[in-house]
Formats: structure tokens, sequence, C-alpha cells
């Protein structure tokens, strides 16, 4: 647990940390991490669809379609970072001469999304704060303003991690991080379309 908070202001302190662990330990880590956050995705998913869910559902069936919602978040989440995005960037840095092994890439994505539970608890939060304190208008710039900086230090913290668990450059660590804006790019016209 100290290793989750000391990544937000000493990142290559910890991953250097990391760097020295058993695989089998990163593994475990990674798994806790990457379910806490999905269960963090779930219940802001929740949060925000809730009157949909409050219309569909009723009673017992409310808690248990939301308590299904979390639980299915957090394993997808636990697929998407543990296993496609970490294959998608060990592959890239392959390509750039990572001497770094899958368990290494894993660890780093992992725990450079560690800044983004700040981005879902600031989105809670203003999605319950009345209009009649915050309009819209405020609200939506906050949450602009907030999660472009919370992106740039998960980036930063990745590039952290990838720099020092591959072996490599700074240059060559932000070259393997740029996949990522890639699929986000990617991501945003498919919803265009």
């Amino acid at each position: 647990m100290n290793k989750v908070i000391q990544i937000l202001y000493k990142p290559t302190h910890v991953f250097r940390q990391l760097d020295e662990m058993f695989e089998e330990d990163l593994d475990t880590d990674s798994n806790l991490i990457a379910s806490i956050f999905g269960c963090l995705v779930g219940l802001y998913s929740v949060v925000y669809e809730f009157e949909n869910l409050n219309e569909l559902f009723s009673g017992w069936w409310l808690i248990v379609v939301c308590l299904i919602g979390i639980l299915v978040s957090s394993g997808l989440c636990v697929l998407m970072y543990n296993y496609i995005l970490t294959y998608i960037l060990y592959g890239f840095g392959k390509l750039l001469g990572s001497k770094g092994v899958l368990s290494d890439t894993r660890v780093a994505i992992v725990y450079a999304i560690v800044p983004i539970t700040f981005a879902v608890f600031i989105s809670l939060i203003l999605k319950l704060i009345p209009e009649a304190f915050l309009d819209i208008r405020s609200q939506y710039w906050i949450l602009i303003i907030t999660s472009n900086l919370i992106w740039i230090w998960t980036m930063t913290i990745l590039a952290i991690g990838f720099k020092n668990l591959n072996k490599y450059g700074m240059f060559k660590a932000i070259i393997n991080v740029l996949p990522l804006p890639v699929i986000g790019l990617i991501i945003t016209l498919l919803k265009y379309f």
C-alpha cells in the first residue's frame, strides 16, 4: 500500500523497488491494483447511471445489478490493463529494444493508473454537488482541466516506469508510451462515426 501512495510523488524510487521484487509478488500487486481501480470505475458508472438503473430495477434487484456492474468493471479493468494494454506496449517496447520482461510492462501500466483514481473521485464529487452550488459549465471545466493534468501525470509516471523497468533512456520510454494516445484518439474518432 505504501508503494501505491509513493508512486504519486516518488515514481523513480518506487519503480527501483519494484524492479527488485519477485515476479509472483508483482503479478499479485498488479491484479489487486487493477481490481480496485476497476471497482472504482464501476462505482463511478453506477453513480452516473443510478437514475436510469433505478427506473429499470428496484429494491434488492437494484443492489444486485449495481454489485454485478462493479464486479464486471473490475474484471474488465484487470483484463484491459494487465493483458491487452500490457501486450500492446510490451510488443512496442521490444521493437524499441526493451530489456524488460512482460511483468515489468504490466507493473508500469498498473502503477501509472493510480493518479486516475483522483479523476474518478473528482468526477463523483462533481456529480454529487447540486447545481445550485456549482453550475454545469463550471463542473465541465473543472473536470476537463483536472482530467488533462491527471492524464499528463499518468503518462509521466508510465514513462518513468518504462525507463526504469525496461532499461532504456527517457526518449525511448516516451516513444513507448505513444500507443496509448493513439489508441485514445482512435476510440474518440470511432464515437463520431
